[in-house]
């Protein structure tokens, strides 16, 4: 039966391991970490980076990082850094905030924000961003010490936002599942209420709630992630609505959506129009983590319709069942042909068809 298991969950190498496959190791932590109120930085690099061919990562590849740690180098940069003067507009913007910016889903998020020209915290137990090689002149990037087991840090992070990213997961150096993916999204949730943060999107994983899914059952092997990642996504749900039925007078409405990826890759993104959207965790497939970031982001332009919601998510011609989704995207199987509906799922051309029609959270 375990072997059965490790076979059907070998690729789906989804967000419950995404921080157990760490990005080249750190650069060294500044003796002076910048203090809350620190200027925005502009970043601008000096030495041009070379692109690197995009590899497809794989589940195996993140369990191996889990037990030896992380490894490569990060090349050496030249940066200067300057206090930039902000156009008109942006003093009207709030950043937004990026918990877990150095993960694979994290950096990607990032970089999409900086595509479309939002003020951005890129936040990291470090308190750097490992790509900052490759932020172009005049983005506007604060990089600030987050860990999320420190409510203290969490609270100058989350402050002063516009919306919250929370990306990060449980890693060999970095702290177990309970502790960052249960208890960790708690002390961000909180923090977002404290500072009045409108918005919360959590990147959660596909199966979190089928424990007698294979991929639950070989994900949860590695500190019973797929446990600690449920209880913290009930958590947040609980949080809110107490929070929003309890409004005083003067009160801020705040919402949160949480997204389940299946299996990621590092594919180029497909785009809106590839995603399928699904509710009630029962279909699954693979997706690219550039287009879970997209998905993200986009969220926040929608609070209506993403506002208070769960779902899935993963590219519609390779959506299947739970019970053999691990054996798809083994095979890289192309599924759409094959028929199975759970009645919940979702397309559009746009991020707004894609969004409109999710059920909120009971």
């Amino acid at each position: 039966m375990k072997a059965a298991i490790t076979l059907v969950a070998l690729s789906f190498s989804a967000t419950a391991l995404h921080a157990f496959s760490p990005t080249p190791a750190v650069l060294q932590q500044q003796h002076s970490i910048r203090s809350a109120s620190s200027s925005v930085l502009q970043l601008r690099a000096t030495a041009e980076s070379s692109s690197s061919d995009v590899t497809k990562d794989t589940s195996s590849t993140c369990r191996r990082s889990f037990l030896v740690g992380a490894s490569g180098t990060v090349a050496a940069v030249a940066l200067s850094l300057q206090q930039p003067a902000l156009a008109a507009d942006d003093t009207k913007k709030q950043p937004i905030c990026v918990i877990g910016c150095n993960g694979r889903t994290g950096t990607e998020v990032v970089k999409y924000l900086i595509a479309k020209n939002e003020p951005i915290k890129a936040t990291s137990r470090t308190g750097e961003y490992n790509d900052a090689a490759s932020v172009p002149a005049g983005a506007m990037l604060e990089q600030l010490v987050c860990d999320v087991t420190d409510p203290k840090s969490v609270n100058l992070a989350c402050a002063g936002t516009s919306a919250v990213i929370f990306a990060a997961s449980a890693s060999k150096s970095g702290g177990t599942p309970s502790a960052v993916d249960n208890a960790g999204l708690v002390n961000v949730a909180k923090a977002c209420m404290d500072a009045n943060v409108p918005h919360l999107v959590v990147v959660s994983s596909g199966a979190v709630t089928k424990p007698s899914s294979p991929v639950y059952q070989f994900l949860n092997l590695f500190g019973n992630i797929m446990e600690e990642k449920v209880k913290g996504e009930d958590a947040v749900r609980k949080l809110y609505a107490e929070h929003n039925a309890n409004l005083g007078e003067g009160g801020q409405k705040l919402t949160y959506t949480i997204i389940r990826p299946g299996g990621l890759t590092l594919d180029p993104p497909r785009g809106v129009a590839a995603i399928e959207l699904n509710q009630g965790d029962t279909k699954s497939g693979r997706l690219a983590r550039a287009d879970v970031a997209q998905l993200c982001v986009e969220s926040l332009n929608y609070p209506h319709l993403t506002g208070e919601t769960t779902f899935e998510c993963y590219d519609a011609d390779t959506g299947a069942p739970l019970a053999t989704v691990g054996l798809s995207n083994i095979a890289k199987k192309k599924t759409d042909g094959e028929v199975f509906v759970s009645g919940f799922e979702r397309r559009g051309n746009t991020y707004e068809e894609l969004f409109t029609g999710l059920q909120k959270d009971a």
